[in-house]
């Protein structure tokens, strides 16, 4: 009997623990985004002033009030590119993303609100908080593409599936290898078939994101998913058993 042929027979238990496997990571993958998107460009035509002093800001980017010098609340929390001042692209400059990630979180810094009121305290630790989920959300693809959705309008809904059977087999299949790699040279040419998928993935996402498409976008997006949770099973197993690439 061949090996496509046994899989057909136990399609309905591999398709079982996979759809756990999925749903586990879905519901990693969705918790940094338990946000409220409204309206896109929120801010796009609405004057925000200085809480303390009133003056107009000019620059709402800026941490600290250009005039009296106080610190800021997060223009927009719910959207981490702006978070950032980056464009809402899929593809961004790491370098700059981290350059500007570190660059906040120095100027917010505990030690520099020693001296200031509880105000002044509690908004540089609000806003420490959400550049620090900005940050681990846009450095992922995934996590990424999901908050560029998000701020497209779209969701994902929790255990939404591919209606795709010949793209199930090929996971299916895949999560075979994976159980069945008794070797590490296995895993880890597992692990390198895998990660060239996911490459593979990111390259379609971010074509989808460019030329508007975000329907087609969300479904490729769920397929990185899928791919995402593979890439995790196999992270796990080299790290039981020790295997250094």
């Amino acid at each position: 009997m061949s090996f496509r042929n046994i899989l057909l027979i136990r399609m309905p238990q591999v398709l079982t623990n996979l759809q756990k496997r999925y749903h586990h990571f879905n519901t990693l993958a969705n918790q940094p985004h338990n946000l409220t998107f409204t309206v896109v460009k929120r801010f796009a035509h609405k004057t925000l002033k200085c809480w303390q002093c009133g003056i107009e800001r000019k620059n709402i980017g800026e941490l600290f009030c250009e005039q009296c010098s106080y610190i800021q609340t997060p223009p927009d929390k719910d959207n981490y590119f702006k978070v950032f001042e980056l464009d809402e692209h899929f593809d961004i400059d790491q370098k700059q993303l981290t350059r500007k990630y570190r660059q906040m979180q120095s100027q917010l810094h505990p030690d520099k609100f020693t001296n200031k009121s509880e105000k002044e305290k509690d908004i540089s630790e609000e806003f420490s908080s959400l550049v620090n989920k900005a940050y681990n959300t846009l450095q992922m693809p995934l996590k990424r593409a999901i908050h560029l959705l998000h701020v497209k309008g779209e969701t994902i809904e929790e255990g939404q599936r591919i209606d795709d059977p010949e793209f199930l087999m090929g996971i299916m299949e895949l999560n075979e290898e994976v159980e069945n790699a008794d070797t590490d040279e296995k895993l880890k040419n597992l692990k390198h078939k895998n990660d060239n998928e996911l490459l593979k993935i990111a390259k379609e996402i971010k074509t989808c994101f460019d030329e508007n498409q975000i329907t087609k976008a969300k479904e490729t997006i769920i397929k990185m998913k899928y791919y995402n949770s593979v890439s995790l099973h196999i992270n796990n197993l080299m790290r039981e058993k020790g295997i250094v690439e």
